[in-house]
C-alpha cells in the first residue's frame, strides 16, 4: 500500500490541512483519507482526487481536521451517486450541524472487517480525540498532547506520522518530548501539523533527534 501526504498545516497556517490518503493498491482508487480539514477538499478538487476517495476516517471535529469531511461525502454522494465509508469519531453531530436531517443518509459504515484500531489520546478536554492504527502497519496520531512512541501500536507500525509542535504546550506534544523514544521507533516518525515559515527549525530539530524527518505535502510512503 502507499500513503500520499495530501497536507501538513495546522488550523492557522497557509496550505491544505493535516490529511493524507492510504492507498490500499498501487493504483490510485479506493482511497482512504485520514482526516479533512477546511482546505482539503479544494486541494483534492485540485489534484483531481475527489472520486478516488471511498473512506474518511476522522481523528477529531476541530475544524483543521473534519471542517470540509461533509462537503467531500455531499460530492461523493450527489455527483459520484457513491456514499462513503466514515469512520473515526462519530459523524452524527457533524452530519446534522452541517446537512441537517439528510447528512446520515449521505455515508455508510465502515466494513466489519476493515483493518482499523482506533483508542483515545488527550489533546482537549471535552472533545473525543483519537489516534489511528490502520493495518497494523501505518499510526497517525491525530492530535494529541503527549507522545504516542510509548504505545504498542508505536512498535508494531513500519510508519507513524505524528503531530509535534515545537515546543510542547497544553494541546500538542513537543518535538523534545518524541526525543525520549527508543531509536528505532524515531527513525520511522514523521513530524506534521506545522507552519511552513518553521519548516527549516523542524527539519533541524528531527534530524537533531534521530526522527525520521518532517511531512511534507505531495510525499508518498511505500508500505509492504
Amino acid at each position: 500500500m502507499q500513503i500520499e501526504v495530501i497536507g501538513t498545516s495546522g488550523a492557522f497556517a497557509p496550505g491544505p490541512n493535516v490529511s493524507m490518503i492510504i492507498w490500499p493498491q498501487k493504483k490510485r482508487q479506493n482511497g482512504i483519507l485520514f482526516d479533512c480539514g477546511f482546505s482539503v477538499f479544494p486541494e483534492l478538487l485540485r489534484r483531481g482526487l475527489l472520486s478516488s476517495i471511498d473512506t474518511v476516517v476522522l481523528s477529531h471535529a476541530h475544524q483543521d481536521h473534519c471542517g470540509s469531511a461533509v462537503t467531500l461525502a455531499e460530492y461523493r454522494d450527489q455527483i459520484d451517486n457513491r456514499k462513503i465509508a466514515a469512520g473515526g469519531i462519530d459523524w452524527r453531530p457533524l452530519l446534522t450541524l452541517c446537512d441537517g436531517d439528510a447528512g446520515s443518509e449521505r455515508v455508510r459504515l465502515l466494513p466489519a472487517d476493515f483493518p482499523l484500531q482506533t483508542f483515545a489520546v488527550p489533546h482537549v478536554a471535552g472533545m473525543e480525540c483519537l489516534a489511528l492504527f490502520y493495518n497494523h502497519k501505518f499510526l497517525y496520531s491525530g492530535d494529541t498532547s503527549v507522545s504516542l512512541l510509548d504505545t504498542p501500536q508505536a512498535a508494531e507500525a513500519d510508519l507513524i506520522i505524528h503531530d509535534a509542535a515545537l515546543c510542547g504546550n497544553p494541546f500538542h506534544c513537543g518535538l523534545k518530548k518524541l526525543a525520549e523514544a527508543p531509536e528505532e521507533i524515531k527513525a520511522k516518525t514523521w513530524v506534521t501539523h506545522y507552519h511552513p515559515k518553521d519548516l527549516e527549525d523542524y527539519k533541524k530539530l528531527c534530524k537533531e533527534y534521530g526522527l525520521g524527518g518532517v511531512l511534507q505535502p505531495g510525499m508518498i510512503f511505500s508500505l509492504s
